[in-house]
């Protein structure tokens, strides 16, 4: 079982990376004065946080939790996005 926990990190692990640089391009985009991107951030934060409760129903209880820390930055983003 710790090895399936494992691999299941290790192959989340580019799409976290992913789904984190993409929510911390979109917070930082200032090209042009514009709405905060809340609804991008939600939708990905959504995502993840599935990913983690899906993991979680396969048992796969240590994946599942290391699918927190994108949650977190996530959002962290969000809510220094909406507060400014």
């Amino acid at each position: 079982m710790r090895w399936r926990n494992t691999t299941a990190v290790l192959a989340l692990l580019p799409l976290d990376a992913l789904a984190v640089g993409y929510g911390w391009l979109v917070a930082t985009w200032t090209d042009e004065p514009h709405e905060p991107p809340l609804a991008q951030l939600g939708v990905i934060c959504g995502l993840v946080a599935a990913s983690g409760v899906a993991l979680w129903a396969a048992r796969l209880r240590s994946a599942a939790v290391f699918q927190v820390v994108p949650v977190l930055v996530l959002a962290t983003l969000t809510l220094s996005l909406s507060s400014s």
